[in-house]
């Protein structure tokens, strides 16, 4: 058996990762409001609350809860008609000024009394402190923000047409002028996809460098210490803590290349332990460790991968292999057998079977 054929597991794949990366962040930019209704007083439930885009007509609706409060997210940014109607869909407070979709608290609206401004049909935006009037600035600034945003969108557009067309230059351009653009984000997806970008470009070190910022983000998000970011109200912490995993293990890939195999054994140790699927880390990890004749090391490190993936069938090869290399006789039989009936007719099924007659 050659070892070469494991040694490549860990350094292929990444045009189909960088592809298939692209749903995760593909959205854009959105935002969203929020409120309370309130009817003498007291909390306004099951009400309907229906933003629409004054300039396509679409709609987004939801309802009051018990507390009266309701938010709408997940909206492209721009200005919107803020409408609350009642159960027979009367319209009870309708706002068509100054409703950015911009995570914006829209305060207490109360309904019993007069309103003092913006809108018709019975109810006053505004009634609590949180909801003060907006200054000219405050507007200015709002607008300024969500233009920046929608151009920040067409950056998004674009990186996804180059990833799609494997222009990977075009691709990291559009990146770096959408992280330029937004310093502080919270969407470590935007760092993954520059490094898969410069990965495929073999731009290595760069790409190492935005996984590790990407990580740092991602982890941030997972453990909740990542600051409030306006641009990103959703974010994801387990997704963010699986991409961290993701990262890790495309930055051992990359080590491989580059023939460092300390810092590749060590990011894969560290993409298996932060990854909720940490089987690809773990057989990577195994890759490294049989290729260095670790071979307890390795079948370690393929059993963790079987563990959590059990029908990885290369991995229980290679753990068979491994075992084999440490005269481990029973144990290996068990795990190449495991292969067999995995994949009976699989690239290593000859290599299983001749390991098998010798023992």
């Amino acid at each position: 058996m050659k070892r070469e054929k494991i040694f490549a597991i860990a350094a292929t794949g990444m045009v189909l990762l960088a592809l298939s990366a692209m749903n995760a962040w593909g959205q854009g930019y959105t935002g969203g409001i929020k409120g309370k209704v309130t009817k003498n007083n007291e909390p306004a439930r099951d009400l309907h609350v229906t933003l629409t885009d004054p300039n396509t007509g679409r709609q987004f609706k939801t309802k009051t809860d018990k507390k009266g409060e309701f938010t709408l997210v997940g909206l492209q940014p721009g200005g919107y008609v803020l409408e609350i109607l009642g159960d027979k869909k009367e319209v009870l407070f309708h706002k068509n000024e100054g409703v950015e979709a911009d995570l914006r608290d829209e305060g207490t609206i109360e309904l019993t009394r007069p309103e003092a401004s913006g809108g018709s049909a019975g109810g006053e935006s505004g009634a609590s402190n949180r909801n003060k009037k907006m200054t000219k600035e405050e507007v200015a600034a709002q607008k300024a923000d969500a233009e920046k945003l929608k151009g920040m969108n067409v950056l998004i557009q674009q990186a996804q047409a180059a990833m799609q067309a494997q222009n990977w230059p075009d691709a990291e351009k559009a990146l770096k002028q959408l992280i330029a653009d937004d310093p502080n984000t919270t969407r470590w997806e935007f760092y993954k996809a520059l490094g898969d970008s410069q990965r495929n470009e073999q731009h290595l070190e760069d790409s190492v460098q935005s996984y590790e910022k990407g990580i740092q983000v991602a982890m941030a998000v997972s453990s909740g210490t990542a600051p409030k970011d306006p641009h990103n109200p959703n974010a994801d912490p387990a997704k963010a803590k699986e991409g961290a995993g993701q990262m890790l293990n495309a930055e051992g890939g990359i080590y491989v290349q580059m023939n460092n195999n300390d810092k590749a054994i060590d990011a894969f140790k560290r993409g298996a332990e932060i990854d909720p699927n940490p089987a690809m880390a773990y057989y990577n990890l195994c890759a490294m460790e049989f290729n260095a004749a670790k071979y307890d090391d390795a079948a370690a490190a393929c059993d963790k991968s079987v563990a959590a993936d059990p029908n990885r069938a290369e991995a229980w090869f290679f753990k068979g292999a491994a075992l084999t290399k440490a005269g481990k006789g029973p144990a290996a039989a068990e795990a190449l057998n495991k292969y067999l009936q995995l994949q009976p007719n699989g690239i290593h099924a000859a290599e299983a079977k001749q390991m098998l007659a010798q023992k």
